[in-house]
């Protein structure tokens, strides 16, 4: 009797957390988990998910079933992703695009394009036959063939960009059709876009938008139940072995009559026919991202970011203001790191960056003259006039904006990407692409232009009126309405802009700039040509979201089953045991419980039992083993971001790492022993305008775990690593004992000698450089080396494959010298595989 009271007093404890933690509702075909506070965004999400979900599965041509839909609320970062495998989940951030971020990924409703997007990649990604249904719901092993296809990203952005020409990435031509023209002289290979390469501008945009392209390509020219075909027949076990005895390549020229080369090469054939003014090209940065332009003190200035090959070898990228006389030089370049925008005001500039806090981003107001934080929260965006400024700040429950600023306050019914103020007036742009202009003085809208047009990342005042770029076909066009005329006036003709400022009668914008190995992009000059346009509406995709049906769940109950279901099952055989792998997650699939018994013959039962948890800000793993109970446990947590200035950020981070032996779970780099304790710091930061990075740990590594705090056990180490330009980049990285009588230290400069871009089966190869360097520790004296280095991307993973020279003088041996060859997944450092020494 005691036992059932004490088990039905455990439910009513988890029932009433799981009321202040969150909820579940439970739609037709979905779960939706939401936190505390977000009942009426869980209804809307389901609503959203039961109307889309037929409409996508219709595009793609498969069923997943049942998925589970997560809402996070994680400040002020626009994310979503896919997970289906094991819990076929959907993970969606609550806080929509802003700034130039809106303009990259252009939604005009957030969740519903997000769901659209993300449910897309489950239908695509469960395409499985029969057998490979059986051995995933038998054993779990997720058997997706599509995960190969390379068309991952192609099938989503497409989706989302196949309801409204309001929506959607492949809609907007400055990222689709105008990038895939800039780009016909350096265009990526199907190979080269699935890498991501770090030093190339496009990066992100070569995996998504091209991917995009090419698969809109497919759909137009075979049409989409032969594209439904292929997913069928590359999703057969044991396809290729078939595709072999068939005849075939690939599976394209099964499906389609032609190779993916062909058809790829088809493709680009088609861009050539695309046609764009060929303005004065005023100033041009190659591998390099400009994301806005202004004018400030007689010179125009760019927000952007750099991109080579140290970039690749360091992952520190170059962000800052340009600063550009009107000869078209260089005159200044002031640092910034994660800005979503920039706006000057008299001799001030001020800068909106975002900084992680814990477990949540949140947008900070920078003075960037006086690196002084003016204000900092859920700020969408903000405008600055005379010395007065207004600040937008987003709820994402009750989902409206409020503008605040000295003497007006105004609540907007829905989320503000963009503002502009004047003395008496305020503009602004949202999400679902209006433009409204409100009188300050009577709260009153002078305008509201909703004409479902997409609309450009800015809006800014000019003259008697605002300036805003609209989409129309190809183009990209930049626009001004005078709010005295009321009248509209187009600037230009066939132009692909992001940004666009006016000098006089000159009009400065934002373009791509063909050049080099990956391309850039410049500043144009041309002309203004103003003529008058009239105001039409664009047809929009209305989704009639109507109210379904759904119950409602304690959320830790429905964890909780979620969990205790085993997604790994997997029976094994090896030294005569029977043993049965039991993998466990939760749904978000960021922690799991493996269980490994095993018996054998004449031998005792033993246990093995593992997990790990990985958080945006927080690691922890470990392993018991019995009966011999050996065991390792492992936590690493970063306890919080400073922003020291709008160019530096610092972590503080704590690593600990305890074991009866000494085998490593998870990638915590400091681990040297048993027994493991560091704290330390993380800073990113510029100096002499070249972004460096510094990690610094005081650290002690005994075999006796209560050895760890003795004096003589502690280390200083850490590494520090410097982007010259583009091309070289120069990394420290030491380890002293504080006594320093026990020390090493690996000084080396990296540069590229040429850039590359050879294929070969099983990966690519882009850059060719040179290291040298400097390794010395306390009992060998010191090294000087000299190697050659390839950076190789197999897929996603990227390697440096060395070879060189070293030249040792020990303390008290004669001077001699080696060969040596390697694998290092960085181009700096001695390699630590010898050949001859």
């Amino acid at each position: 009797m005691l036992q059932k009271r004490s088990l039905y007093f455990l439910i009513l404890v988890l029932c009433f957390v799981g009321n202040l933690v969150g909820g579940v509702l439970h739609f037709e075909h979905a779960d939706i988990l939401y936190p505390n506070g977000y009942y009426n965004t869980a209804i809307l999400v389901g609503n959203i998910f039961e109307k889309i979900r037929p409409e996508v599965i219709e595009l793609v041509g498969n069923d997943p079933g049942r998925i589970t839909i997560v809402l996070k609320e994680k400040g002020t970062v626009s994310n979503g992703y896919t997970m289906p495998f094991p819990h076929k989940t959907i993970v969606i951030y609550m806080w929509p695009p802003e700034g130039w971020y809106h303009f990259q990924l252009p939604l005009e409703d957030w969740y519903t394009y997000v769901l659209i997007h993300e449910f897309s990649h489950m239908c695509h990604l469960t395409y499985q036959d029969e057998l490979e249904k059986l051995i995933t719901n038998l054993m779990g092993i997720p058997f997706y063939p599509q995960l190969f296809s390379g068309l991952v990203e192609g099938v989503s952005v497409f989706n989302e960009s196949a309801f409204s020409k309001s929506s959607g990435r492949l809609n907007n031509p400055f990222f689709s059709q105008g990038l895939f023209y800039y780009s016909l002289q350096n265009f990526p290979s199907f190979n080269y876009k699935e890498i991501e390469p770090d030093d190339d501008f496009r990066n992100g945009l070569l995996y998504y938008n091209f991917t995009a392209g090419f698969y809109e390509y497919l759909v137009e020219t075979y049409g989409l139940e032969k594209v439904k075909e292929f997913f069928r027949e590359s999703s057969k076990p044991f396809g290729g072995i078939i595709l072999t005895f068939e005849g075939y390549k690939d599976f394209y020229e099964k499906v389609f009559g032609k190779t993916l080369e062909k058809i790829y090469m088809d493709w680009i054939s088609s861009l050539t026919k695309l046609e764009y003014n060929r303005d004065d090209l005023f100033y041009r940065a190659e591998n390099t991202r400009f994301y806005k332009i202004d004018f400030y003190k007689k010179n125009l200035v760019i927000l952007s970011k750099d991109y080579g090959p140290s970039t690749s070898y360091t992952e520190l990228i170059k962000e800052s203001l340009k600063f550009i006389n009107l000869n078209g030089s260089k005159t200044l370049e002031i640092p910034l790191r994660n800005v979503v925008d920039v706006k000057y005001d008299g001799e001030k500039i001020y800068a909106l960056c975002k900084a992680l806090v814990f477990d949540r981003y949140e947008n900070v107001l920078w003075d960037v003259v006086k690196k002084k934080i003016v204000a900092k929260g859920n700020i969408s965006c903000f405008g600055v006039h005379n010395g007065r400024i207004y600040t937008v700040t987003y709820n994402t429950k009750t989902m409206k904006s409020k503008i605040a600023g000295p003497n007006f306050e105004y609540t907007f019914d829905g989320f503000i990407r963009y503002i502009d103020v004047t003395e008496n007036f305020v503009a602004f742009l949202t999400l679902d692409n209006k433009l409204i202009v409100i009188d300050m003085r009577t709260g009153n809208p002078l305008l509201i232009i909703d004409n479902g047009k997409m609309k450009g990342p800015y809006v800014r005042f000019w003259k008697n009126g605002v300036t805003f770029i609209q989409i129309e076909d190809n183009y990209t066009l930049p626009y001004y309405y005078d709010l005295k005329s009321k009248k509209l006036y187009k600037l230009a003709e066939k132009t692909l802009l992001s940004d666009f400022v006016i000098l006089n009668n000159d009009l400065y914008y934002i373009g791509y700039a063909p050049s080099g190995k990956t391309g850039g992009m410049g500043i144009y000059r041309k002309s203004l040509e103003i003529q008058p346009e009239t105001i039409f509406s664009a047809k929009k995709h209305s989704f009639d979201i109507k109210e379904r049906k759904y119950g409602v769940s304690n959320e830790i109950m429905f964890r909780l089953k979620k969990f205790l279901i085993p997604t790994v099952r997997i029976p094994l055989f090896f030294d005569d045991k029977f043993s049965m792998l039991l993998g466990f997650s939760n749904v978000e699939n960021d922690t799991h419980l493996f269980l490994l018994p095993s018996i054998g013959q004449g031998e005792k039962f033993s246990q093995h039992v593992g997990f790990i948890t990985t958080k945006e800000n927080f690691t922890a793993a470990g392993w018991i083993s019995c009966p011999n109970w050996d065991y390792r446990l492992e936590l690493s947590l970063v306890l919080g971001e400073i922003s020291l200035s709008p160019s530096s950020r610092m972590h503080f981070i704590f690593d600990l790492s305890i074991g009866s032996t000494n085998t490593i779970l998870s990638d915590i780099s400091l681990k040297t022993g048993l027994n493991d304790l560091a704290f330390g710091f993380d800073i990113e930061s510029y100096i002499f305008n070249s972004p460096f990075s510094l990690r610094t740990f005081l650290s002690s590594s005994t075999d006796d775990v209560f050895g760890m705090f003795s004096p003589n056990s502690f280390y200083l180490l850490g590494r520090m690593r410097i982007s010259f330009g583009k091309d070289s980049s120069f990394s420290a990285k030491y380890r002293f004992k504080l006594d320093l009588r026990d020390y090493n230290l690996d000084l080396s400069i990296a540069s590229t000698l040429f850039q590359c871009q050879m294929e070969f089966p099983s990966g690519l190869v882009r850059n060719i450089g040179n290291t040298l360097g400097m390794f010395s520790n306390s009992y060998d004296g010191f090294i000087l080396y000299d190697h050659g280095f390839l950076e190789t991307y197999m897929n996603k993973f990227k390697f440096y494959l060395m070879g060189g020279v070293y030249v040792c003088f020990p303390r008290e041996e004669k001077l001699f010298s080696g060969f040596y060859i390697g694998v290092s997944t960085s181009p700096h450092g001695f390699s630590p595989i010898l050949i001859v020494r």
